[in-house]
């Protein structure tokens, strides 16, 4: 018996010093992607162990990242449509190249035509990111490289180049649960952020607001807002009151010099409508041009409502 209980720790200490040389992480993958099929649309569900943290959708050659990074299950918020557009296109023409979920992150790349009126193109982009969750902190964080390459200068007669897109929704002095009249959805406010101002868009304040500060970096914070509008006194069916996340997106350029503005138009004609994305917020280069080609560092970063967390959201202001 002393020569067996001999033998089975030597083999124990053995295995244990073998299986010590292994990261925890080598056995055991905490990212997934589920696929979904939604209609005419493609779900792509990003998972940390079984926790849905973001959704990235393909639909109709649209690509949009939509982040829930805190608890509540209806705290699906503001969304990025991470293209190129010219004003006025639908948006069109991406190719998902893949999704791969590995131990540390999951990984995306995308290319694509940049948009242009409702079926034409002006250019190439390719977009791939690294998305991270922390789930102790409740949060999302991406980096990643974006670059375009246009068909030719811009001009008058394309405009202003559209970086990206969110859409969000305002509602502006809607019923409340609370019984009061007030604002509230999907965003409080965006704080902007680039090499020499800072300033904080209110949608109904600024319905239309493209100042003309250039910048090679630019940092875009939608704020996310505890909706509780009260559909039923607006007439419709009740929706459940949900804290919806902040999501922040920042640009360095690698190119100095490019004519690079903040843009943002809320439709108030929509302002009281809680199904509608009543707010969009791009970052535009100039028509004024002289470039061809664009290539910027990502990042991106999406925390949960301020109301549902005590994170400060000042604490990820800076670059």
């Amino acid at each position: 018996m002393g020569k067996i209980n001999f033998l089975k720790n030597l083999i124990g200490s053995a295995l244990i010093t073998f299986l010590s040389q292994f990261p925890v992480k080598a056995f055991s993958q905490t990212y997934s992607v589920e696929q979904v099929q939604a209609g005419s649309a493609t779900e792509y569900r990003f998972k940390y162990n079984e926790r849905h943290f973001a959704t990235a959708i393909k639909n109709n050659g649209a690509f949009v990242i939509r982040p829930r990074p805190g608890d509540d299950v209806n705290g699906w918020g503001s969304s990025l449509y991470m293209q190129p557009f010219l004003p006025g296109a639908t948006l069109k023409h991406t190719t998902l190249d893949n999704i791969v979920a590995t131990d540390s992150a999951i990984s995306l790349n995308t290319h694509g035509k940049v948009s242009r009126g409702t079926s034409n193109t002006y250019g190439d982009w390719t977009f791939s990111m690294d998305f991270d969750y922390n789930l102790g902190e409740r949060t999302i964080t991406g980096t990643g490289n974006y670059s375009i390459t246009l068909d030719n200068l811009l001009s008058s007669s394309t405009g202003d180049l559209n970086l990206y897109k969110i859409a969000s929704n305002y509602l502006d002095n809607v019923p409340l649960l609370t019984g009061e009249p007030g604002d509230t959805g999907d965003m409080q406010r965006a704080n902007v952020r680039g090499d020499a101002f800072y300033f904080q868009w209110v949608p109904p304040l600024q319905p239309s607001h493209f100042p003309q500060d250039q910048t090679n970096n630019l940092s875009i914070n939608v704020i996310g807002d505890y909706n509780n509008v009260d559909t039923v006194a607006q007439g419709y069916a009740r929706i459940e009151p949900a804290y919806k996340p902040s999501l922040k997106v920042i640009l360095n350029s690698n190119e100095i010099g490019i004519p690079m503005i903040f843009g943002a138009i809320y439709d108030t004609n929509k302002s009281q409508d809680f199904w509608e994305d009543n707010v969009g917020i791009t970052p535009l280069i100039l028509k004024t041009s002289t470039r061809t080609n664009y290539n910027f560092d990502v990042s991106f970063k999406s925390i949960p409502c301020p109301e549902e967390t005590t994170t400060s959201v000042e604490n990820w202001e800076v670059y």
